[in-house]
C-alpha cells in the first residue's frame, strides 16, 4: 500500500492498521485497561513539560511516519513525544519524533522487543520505553532504550519496576502504580 492509497481510506478502516514497508497489518483494539495505561502516561508527560524551552507535544494513537522509501512505512504507538508542528493535522515525521513508548502485553511483547523497537531505531527515535504487563494487565517493569546512533540500534539504559523516571526528553518521576490504579 502506498501513501497515497493509505490516506484515500476511510478513517474508520485506516484507524485499524499500520502499513510496513508498504503491507498492510491490521491492529486488534486493545483492552480498556491498556488504554487507561498509554491515557495515563500520556497525562503524566504532557503535565510535565517544561513550561520554557521547546514546545514538545504528547499524544496516545497518532501515526509517525518512520520513511517513505524505499516503501511507505508507519507505525501507531501507544504514546508518542513529538516537537510541537505547525499544521494541526499534520502528523509527525521520525525526524521530528523524540519518544515512543508501546504498552506492551504477553501478546504483543515479542513484536514491541523486535519488529517495533528495530524499526523505530533504524527510524531514528533517540528514546523508546516498553510498558510491561503481565495477564492481569499490571505494570512489571519498564524498559528504557537510548538511541545509539552510530549503529541505528537501541542500547537498554535501565529499567523500571516501581517509579519511571526520565530526565529526557521530559523530567519526570512516575510512580507505576498511578497508571495502573482502578
Amino acid at each position: 500500500m502506498s501513501e497515497a492509497e493509505y490516506n484515500a481510506l476511510s478513517e474508520e478502516i485506516a484507524r485499524s492498521i499500520e502499513v510496513v514497508h508498504g503491507h498492510v497489518i491490521k491492529c486488534e483494539s486493545p483492552a480498556p485497561g491498556h488504554n487507561r495505561i498509554a491515557r495515563r502516561l500520556a497525562t503524566q508527560l504532557e503535565d510535565a513539560r517544561p513550561p520554557t524551552g521547546p514546545c514538545l507535544s504528547v499524544e496516545t494513537d497518532i501515526d509517525v511516519v518512520l520513511w517513505r522509501v524505499p516503501k511507505f512505512t508507519f507505525r501507531r504507538p501507544d504514546v508518542v513525544i513529538y516537537k510541537c508542528l505547525d499544521e494541526p493535522r499534520q502528523k509527525p515525521h521520525a525526524s521530528q519524533t523524540l519518544a515512543v513508548v508501546e504498552v506492551s502485553s504477553p501478546a504483543t511483547a515479542r513484536e514491541d522487543l523486535t519488529d517495533k523497537r528495530s524499526q523505530y531505531a533504524a527510524a531514528g527515535i533517540p528514546l523508546y520505553l516498553m510498558v510491561l504487563l503481565d495477564e492481569k494487565l499490571e505494570i512489571t517493569e519498564v524498559w528504557e532504550f537510548h538511541l545509539d546512533a552510530v549503529a541505528m540500534e537501541y542500547r537498554q539504559h535501565r529499567i523500571h519496576r516501581t517509579v519511571l523516571e526520565l530526565e529526557l526528553p521530559i523530567m519526570v518521576s512516575i510512580p507505576l502504580a498511578a497508571l495502573t490504579a482502578p
